[in-house]
């Protein structure tokens, strides 16, 4: 199988925090001066007056601590009891101390360290309850050593901050420079997400923790001797270890999401460090206080009978101060990563050491308190370790292997227990009588933790060789540049100012006496002190000549391209020539074409123009088009129902007619069949009476027979079409009185028939009838009979001959029945009618007149609106529900 080749990995060179070589590092530290872990002890106030207090302060060095019987009997000790056992500190805090006094003492020779370059470390240790944690970050009223410091701090530099991004951590403990571009980019990427309220540059509030900073606090001062040549900026780191795993308490994740836990890595200088941390840049107090904040909500708290808000994790708050060296105008910062120096201050709240046996601890609360008394007593097994091995240097014997990996909080601070940094712990004590025993242990281990010696960190910074106080001297000049730019000099935007290179070895040698015990460690400091001086010497002299070399270089290098650059350039404006004659050539074509072109352009938006024209004409014709075939629909729908109107009419006007001839022939057949019986008659008989001679043959007959003659007639030539629909058939029909009268006191209840989709008048007169219900379909007998109906209304719409609606109300009242049911006597009709304003042309409407008949009978006028209202009414209202066929 054929291997595939890799790329090979580029190595990044690492940001050294102090500017020496590996080599030297790892050189032996036996021959440096050593200090001793600084140990303070700071007793906290009793809660209460009759509380039995087992320790008394004797000085500000000095703790004498009481046995437990001895307070309780209230008597002398016997011979052979235990006594009263002193404890000697470098400072020891009383109850009334302030937290201004713990920090003068303790803190700020740690920020002074930290402006120069140097490492610090400063923990709190002691059993729980006791103070620890205000005495590190302190509540409302008084403030803690960590906002002081980060106060301290910031208003030191406030004139000599980097902007921000300048300075950017390359996830290996080190710091890379970015350019101005690089880092405006990154300005604008955060300013961004703060806009769109996502990470943590979202916007947050700017109110501090109230238990942190405090609005009363007295400004301190600045403190002094900070380089002015070099721009400073802040990053902090806030990590915990709980249960011996680390955590970071600033991790970019969700409010739900599970903290993960890190891992401690040794980069390449040997410092350890924890890997993939996050390291925020702050610029001010306030913005330092909001990042431990947000830390501060995820830290683990619990509740014990000893403590209600117990830290249940050791908290390491860092604080990382990044410098370097501006450039010779004391503007920028010199990009080379190579000048960085890096100094960090950690501050370490360590959870308090518990016995089960007092706290009561069950479950997660017994397993927490036992990875803490494992972590201390792993810091407490080092501790003594490192002593034995401080002893047994001086006797020639060989060192024990220190076991810092047994903890992770001895892990990552092995390098200020190697000589890295200072070391300085601040032990807190709660005299009441119950934390005796804690309070042995706790001091047994800080009298052992003081005899502990830490070799001394002489960290050395670059020197470039640059002008000190250039930065100051570069702004002065520009403000007197101003000034007289404002006098109106225009002299003063030619002058300069040089503050460049200077040569120099450094500042002279300091002063020493021989005649001291340790002299042999002045003669080396001296030696090397002398070797980096010459060291520095060959590195200019070196860079003088590299400087020298490269000009006389640069002089023959430009002399070369000067040669060059003239001929090129007769070259090139030989092939100029030829091109601008081509490029005018070239120009008016273009601007024939051009003018075609504008010529094309005017034709083609004339044409354009008459397309919309057109169009819009084409579009009216449509319009006209469709708005007339709308209205010839209208006009054909119009004629349409006015010719089947008249053809209706015709009809029933053609039928009335053919039934009068009828009635007419038929009277006529019978007048003379009478005729023809009479003379038949008078031919039979023997005795013809005398009939006078006015008499005529029609009245011949007398009363009797013509009524005899009548009935006959009429029972024999009754029509097979029904024209009487009020004609009540005799056989089976219910007997009614027609004269019937109901009370008017509880007045009249109507009942409407009408059409299911009647068509609205609109009319501005209504008809209008009180208490009434409207029915669209009569097929129960009930509806006209509940409810005490008295009235009975019949709504009839047609069309008339001119097309209008014409509405009728057949009006009459419900009768009852024998049977039990009801009939309905019509007695009025009512015509609604709406006339054009367009005068139409008059028609001659068949006359509706009486027909006169034999014996003075009449037909009567209402036989056509009757067969409209019978053609609409599908009941016989004859007091049954079902229905009956009428003769």
């Amino acid at each position: 199988m054929k291997a595939v080749p890799r790329t090979p990995m580029r190595v990044v060179p690492k940001t050294p925090r102090v500017h020496q070589t590996v080599e030297k590092q790892r050189r032996d530290t036996s021959d440096k001066a050593r200090d001793p872990v600084n140990v303070f002890c700071r007793v906290r106030p009793l809660q209460s007056d009759a509380d039995l207090t087992s320790l008394r302060v004797k000085n500000s060095t000095t703790i004498a601590l009481n046995p437990q019987d001895q307070l309780l009997q209230h008597h002398k000790p016997h011979n052979g009891a235990q006594r009263e056992v002193q404890y000697i500190f470098k400072h020891v805090f009383q109850p009334d101390a302030t937290q201004q006094d713990v920090y003068a003492a303790v803190a700020q020779p740690l920020v002074e360290n930290l402006l120069k370059g140097r490492n610090s470390l400063l923990f709190t240790y002691g059993v729980t309850g006791s103070g620890k944690t205000y005495t590190m970050t302190g509540n409302l009223r008084h403030r803690g050593i960590m906002p002081r410091c980060l106060d301290v701090l910031f208003r030191t530099i406030s004139d000599y901050q980097a902007k921000k991004f300048v300075f950017k951590p390359d996830k290996l403990n080190g710091f890379e420079i970015l350019s101005e571009e690089d880092a405006l980019l990154e300005r604008q990427h955060e300013m961004n997400q703060r806009f769109a309220g996502s990470g943590r540059f979202a916007f947050r509030h700017k109110d501090s923790d109230p238990e942190i900073a405090s609005q009363a606090s007295v400004e301190p001062i600045p403190l002094l001797g900070l380089d002015e040549d070099n721009m400073y900026s802040v990053f902090v780191t806030y990590i915990e270890i709980y249960n011996n795993s680390v955590y970071d308490l600033l991790e970019d994740s969700g409010i739900q999401k599970t903290l993960q836990s890190k891992i401690i890595r040794e980069d390449a200088n040997r410092h350890m460090f924890v890997h993939g941390v996050t390291e925020v840049e702050v610029k001010t107090v306030e913005e330092a206080l909001e990042v431990f904040q947000m830390g501060q909500k995820r830290k683990r708290m619990g509740h014990t009978v000893l403590n209600a808000e117990s830290s249940r994790s050791h908290s390491v708050f860092n604080i990382r101060l990044v410098q370097a060296p501006t450039d010779s105008q004391g503007e920028n910062v010199v990009q080379d990563r190579q000048n960085i120096t890096v100094s960090q201050l950690s501050l370490v709240d360590l959870a308090g050491s518990e016995r089960s046996s007092r706290t009561k601890n069950t479950g997660v609360r017994l397993r927490e308190a036992g990875n803490i008394n494992n972590s201390l007593m792993t810091l407490r097994t080092c501790l003594e370790y490192l002593r034995e091995n401080q002893l047994a240097a001086s006797n020639g014997l060989a060192p024990k292997k220190v076991p810092y990996r047994d903890s992770k909080i001895t892990h990552m601070f092995k390098n200020y227990f190697d000589g890295e940094g200072q070391v300085s712990m601040i032990v807190c004590i709660n005299p009441r009588i119950e934390d005796y025993d804690e309070n042995m242990q706790v001091m047994k281990f800080a009298e052992m933790t003081q005899e502990v010696q830490i070799a001394r960190a002489t960290p050395m910074k670059q020197d470039l060789g640059l002008t000190p106080g250039r930065r100051k001297a570069n702004k002065l000049f520009k403000i007197a540049v101003n000034n007289l730019n404002e006098l109106g000099i225009p002299e003063a935007k030619d002058l300069e100012v040089d503050v460049g290179l200077v040569y120099s070895l450094g500042p002279d040698f300091p002063a020493y006496e021989m005649d001291s015990p340790e002299a042999q460690i002045k003669i080396r400091e001296l030696m090397h002190y002398l070797e980096q001086r010459i060291e520095k010497r060959k590195k200019l002299r070196a860079n003088l000549d590299i400087k020298c070399d490269s000009f006389r270089q640069m002089l023959m290098n430009l002399d070369r391209d000067n040669l060059q650059l003239r001929t090129e350039l007769a070259s090139l404006k030989a092939v100029y020539k030829q091109e601008r004659d081509r490029s005018a050539a070239l120009e008016k074509k273009v601007r024939i074409h051009e003018s075609s072109i504008d010529v094309l352009n005017n034709t083609l938006s004339k044409q354009e123009r008459q397309i919309e024209e057109l169009t819009f004409k084409l579009n009216e014709k449509e319009n006209m088009l469709t708005q007339k075939e709308h209205e010839k629909e209208k006009q054909k729908k119009k004629f349409s129902s006015k010719l089947a109107v008249e053809s209706d009419k015709n009809k029933r006007e053609f039928e009335l007619k053919l039934r009068e001839q009828r009635v007419k022939l038929q009277e006529r057949m019978r007048i003379k069949d009478e005729k023809l019986r009479l003379v038949s008659n008078i031919l039979q008989s023997e005795d013809l009476p005398s009939l006078p001679r006015s008499q005529s043959s029609e009245n011949i007959l007398n009363d009797k027979d013509r009524a005899a003659y009548t009935a006959r007639t009429e029972e024999s030539s009754v029509p097979a079409t029904r024209t009487d629909i009020y004609a009540t058939p005799r056989h089976g029909a219910a007997a009614a009185n027609n004269r019937h009268r109901r009370s008017r006191s509880a007045g009249d209840k109507w009942l409407e028939h009408r059409a299911a989709n009647p068509v609205p008048l609109g009319t501005i007169m209504q008809p209008y009838l009180k208490n009434r219900k409207s029915v669209t379909k009569l097929t129960d007998l009930k509806e006209l009979t509940a409810h005490g109906t008295t009235k009975y209304c019949l709504v009839s719409q047609d069309a008339d001959t001119d097309g209008d609606v014409e509405t009728k109300l057949y009006k009459g009242n419900v009768i009852p029945t024998c049977g039990g049911g009801a009939q309905v006597v019509f007695n009025d009709v009512e015509c609604l009618k709406q006339k054009s304003p367009v005068h139409s042309p008059t028609r001659k409407r068949p006359s509706n007149g009486n027909i006169s008949a034999l014996g003075g009978g009449a037909v009567p006028s209402t036989v056509t609106s009757a067969q409209d209202v019978a053609s609409r009414c599908n009941l016989g209202i004859e007091g049954h529900s079902s229905k009956k066929s009428k003769i």
